[in-house]
Parts: structure tokens; sequence; C-alpha cells
């Protein structure tokens, strides 16, 4: 019954828990893409745990173009002001990938560079292991991983927002991600985004949405 209590206290009160939920798609002459990400943060006892949600598909004259998508859970402590320690567990899928799976295990060090009310900033480093596989089953490739990633937020007005997301991983494939996104609150809840996501796995690709989201 006290779980049962913490769990409804936590949805009810956003000042423990926030997320979002964007969406975004589209269907033209045949042509179908549909892209959704979910981030949500909440706290336990010293730690704040993230969950980062993100799928992406696309059809062209009526051929799979993209089918990827990737799942990580982060739990971080922060020891100083502006620094922290993290593990990290990721997979991330790509169909047309000559990896179809990437499986990741990472601890590291975290660095709030710029905290105002208008402009965050933080810079990640890590090491981990990674295992790669072409498909499930089959012969897969264990190494060393390391990895960095930049975030950069900028309230350019009361209701508009920028944010970059950059990450880099040095493994025996590379991968390089960069999520831009423009968000403009239209109520408290209600969100439009205009969001470009760019990767090198090793084939590089763009992929620009419109979406609608949900903030909670």
């Amino acid at each position: 019954m006290k779980k049962l209590l913490l769990v409804l206290c936590l949805i009810a009160n956003p000042v423990y828990a926030s997320g979002q939920i964007d969406f975004g798609g589209k269907l033209d002459d045949g042509d179908l893409s549909i892209n959704t990400s979910i981030d949500y943060s909440w706290p336990v006892g010293k730690f704040e745990r993230d969950i980062e949600f993100d799928y992406r598909y696309k059809e062209l004259d009526d051929l799979l173009d993209t089918n990827k998508g990737l799942i990580a859970f982060k739990q971080r402590y922060e020891f100083k002001p502006k620094h922290y320690t993290f593990g990290l567990v990721r997979y991330d899928y790509n169909e047309f990938r000559t990896i179809n799976h990437r499986r990741q295990v990472n601890i590291g060090w975290g660095y709030k560079l710029i905290r105002t009310d208008k402009i965050k900033m933080s810079n990640e480093f890590a090491i981990g292991y990674l295992n790669s596989e072409i498909d499930i089953g089959s012969h897969s490739v264990n190494e060393i991983l390391f990895r960095n990633s930049l975030w950069f937020f900028y309230k350019v007005a009361p209701k508009l927002n920028f944010t970059n997301k950059f990450l880099y991983e040095a493994s025996d494939v590379p991968l390089i991600r960069n999520e831009t996104a423009f968000s403009y609150l239209l109520t408290d809840k209600i969100k439009i985004s205009l969001k470009n996501v760019y990767t090198e796995d090793p084939d590089d690709s763009n992929f620009l949405s419109f979406n609608i989201g949900y903030i909670f």
C-alpha cells in the first residue's frame, strides 16, 4: 500500500517527475513517415533517473527507407555542484545498418557548463562495454566504447526554445548523432516542434520532422 501511495504521489505531483512525448508523421502520395520520442525523468533518493525512447520509420515509393530506434536508461548522482556521475544502459537498432543491434553499458562523469534561466549546457564523458550484432543470434563483437555527449538549451522567447544534443561514440564503427529542435509552447502542456536528427553509423542520414508534443 505504501508503494502504491508513493507512485500515485509521483504521478500527481510534477515536482517529483517530468517528461514529454513527441509524435510526428506524414502520408503524402503513398510515402509514409512516422517518428515518436519519449523523455522521462524522476528522482529516487539522492539519484535522478532518465528514460529516453526514439523511433523513426519511413517509406518512399512504397519501399521501406528507414526503420530505426533506441531506448536508454540513465541514473545520475550529483556529488558536487555542477558535477555528477552516471551509469547508462542503451540499446539501438537500425535495419539498414551493417550492424543491426548495438547494446552498451557505460559509467561516466558529467559537468554542467552553464546554468542560467535562458541558457543551459552540459557535457558528459563515459567509458563502457559495447556488444554489436548483425542479427539476433548471429556472431557478435564485444569491445570497449568511449562516448562524449554535449547538450545545449536556449530559451529564445518565453514560449520558444532551442535545443541541440550531440553524441559521439568511438568504437570499431563510430557513431555520430546530432538532434536539433525548435519547440513552441501552445499551452502549458501542448507544444509543437521542428526537429532534425542527423546520424552517421556509418552511413549519414537526415530526418526532418514536424511534431506535436505533450508535457507532463
